[in-house]
């Protein structure tokens, strides 16, 4: 989480005052720059936020800020957990389910007979 120090640093925030925001301590901030520790998934979504920048910014995944204003709405937040509910098994069914409401779609728009 190097990117983690540098958007903090340009967006005028000290890491005291975003580990008091995210309700952890300073210490656990500098251990997830120095990699010793890694955050909670709901921290790192909860940075993002704060910060402005995308997840995959502060985990080193990308350098490029062009994607950083990416957010879900509550809808999209909303199937997500709901998907993270679901077995494997229902997690296949509902991809499969998801991928044929696409190709419906998709077909549909081209105007193709049903």
């Amino acid at each position: 989480m190097k990117n983690l120090k540098k958007i903090a640093k340009a967006r005028n925030k000290s890491l005291t005052s975003l580990a008091v925001e995210l309700g952890i301590s300073q210490e656990a901030i500098s251990q997830y720059i120095s990699g010793k520790i890694s955050p909670k998934i709901s921290v790192i979504i909860k940075m993002s936020q704060i910060l402005n920048v995308s997840v995959d910014y502060l985990l080193d995944l990308t350098d490029d800020l062009a994607n950083s204003n990416f957010k879900l709405n509550e809808n999209e937040l909303a199937l997500i957990e709901n998907y993270r509910k679901l077995d494997g098994k229902g997690k296949a069914k509902a991809e499969a389910y998801l991928q044929a409401m696409v190709d419906f779609s998709d077909e549909k728009n081209k105007g193709f007979p049903l």
